[in-house]
């Protein structure tokens, strides 16, 4: 296992889930709702917050009044727009993300939980009644990752399948209890010495197959794992891996 800083050097798969799971907001493209005749058709943009669940798919919590909401209730085909050109003197240089599919209701408690633990102030509206929480099934991506490098991708080239997610998502909380009760100090080394990050109240809050999430106050922090680990045995291993290797920094 090695930890890889660059990029440009991840595969256009692993590149898009890394996109969608980095990203705490997206831009949503909906087709206007019937209900409003004189705009019946056209496109509309939103600002939405996104979090991935484990497979890769994105994960929204939607308020039943808004604009996409409705035009979703009447035609739930859209696109997202993730956007990882921060930091890019010329935007056209870094990569960014257009998915397309479908977004439907999600009633998995699971996915409720990890969207509020990267979103925690949601939680003083989520349990409105007029909210819901909403999960993309993804059809296709197109990748633009840079000059020359622009690519589409099918869904099965993105999203993970069960057999690669669900042993890690089922462990997921007993995985934070761990590491944030007996660990501290080895979740502050991860953050200060592989990610080069200053801080001193480190925690965990998301894990998949594809890497884990660390908090230092609102700061939110990707570790990506070059290889998919898939089964809880490979998850911990990886992470006594990585924590011998930065207390040799």
């Amino acid at each position: 296992m090695s930890f890889k800083k660059d990029l440009k050097i991840y595969p256009d798969d692993i590149l898009s889930r890394f996109l969608i799971r980095t990203s705490k907001k997206a831009f949503l493209s909906t087709l206007t709702s019937s209900k409003k005749k004189s705009y019946t058709g056209r496109p509309s943009i939103s600002l939405v917050t996104t979090v991935a669940a484990w497979d890769g798919s994105p994960v929204m919590l939607l308020s039943d009044i808004s604009n996409h909401t409705q035009n979703i209730s009447d035609n739930p085909c859209c696109a997202l727009m993730f956007d990882g050109t921060t930091g890019y003197s010329n935007p056209q240089e870094g990569p960014r993300i257009s998915v397309m599919g479908r977004i439907k209701k999600t009633t998995d408690q699971k996915l409720h939980k990890r969207y509020l633990k990267y979103h925690w102030s949601a939680a003083q509206y989520a349990s409105f009644g007029d909210f819901n929480f909403y999960k993309m099934e993804i059809d296709r991506i197109h990748l633009v990752g840079g000059f020359a490098r622009s690519v589409w991708l099918p869904k099965n080239k993105i999203i993970l399948k069960k057999q690669d997610w669900a042993e890690v998502a089922d462990a997921e909380a007993d995985i934070l209890a761990h590491m944030n009760t007996d660990h501290k100090e080895t979740l502050k080394l991860y953050g200060t010495k592989l990610l080069r990050k200053n801080g001193i109240n480190w925690s965990l809050i998301g894990i998949d197959p594809d890497g884990f999430d660390l908090r230092c106050g609102s700061g939110i922090h990707r570790v990506n794992f070059d290889e998919i680990n898939g089964s809880v045995k490979m998850y911990k291993n990886t992470l006594v891996s990585l924590s011998k290797s930065v207390r040799k920094y």
